[in-house]
């Protein structure tokens, strides 16, 4: 819960997946120093840690927008929107929400087809470790983009609410 405001099953979900994933970086560092040391003092490179560093942190991003929102951190140019009223406030806070909902239905929708066909295709890296990396982002990307969508529309439902709230005389 932050606020006074109770958190439903999408935000949990949200909060919980960045708070876990948020980790993943710290497993990317730790591997990254282990390939500087592997190569520099042991002359012993590896071929695996470029491709799982990138997917763990394209995982933790992609991911991260629905942590940001849930907690309301996205980055916001307010200088105009803080000068309005409340109820204007609120007009646009609908506005830009069925906006970014409707932006977020239509990625959902190209990036699922774009994992179906890596998954059907059986996609490698082609690096010399011939990851299914490919496959890998491109679900991330599919299911980041769903679960960001599903807390826009939560959202999106909480300031027509409120919209109707200022609304009332």
């Amino acid at each position: 819960m932050k606020g006074d405001r109770h958190e439903g099953p999408v935000d949990r979900l949200s909060r919980r997946t960045g708070e876990t994933l948020a980790w993943l970086f710290l497993v990317s560092a730790a591997l990254t120093g282990w390939e500087v040391v592997s190569a520099s003092l042991f002359r012993a490179p590896t071929i695996w840690v470029h491709d799982l560093t990138t997917m763990l942190c394209v995982a933790c991003f992609l991911f991260g927008g629905a942590y940001a929102q849930v907690r309301r951190e996205h980055i916001r140019i307010t200088a105009i929107y803080d000068l309005l009223p409340a109820r204007l406030q609120r007009a646009c806070d609908v506005f830009g929400l069925l906006l970014a909902l409707g932006y977020l239905l239509v990625l959902a929708w190209f990036t699922g087809s774009q994992a179906v066909e890596s998954i059907r295709l059986g996609e490698m890296s082609g690096h010399a470790w011939n990851t299914p990396m490919p496959v890998v982002i491109r679900l991330c990307f599919f299911l980041a983009t769903v679960l960001l969508a599903l807390q826009v529309f939560v959202h999106l439902r909480e300031a027509i609410r409120a919209l109707r709230e200022t609304l009332r005389p």
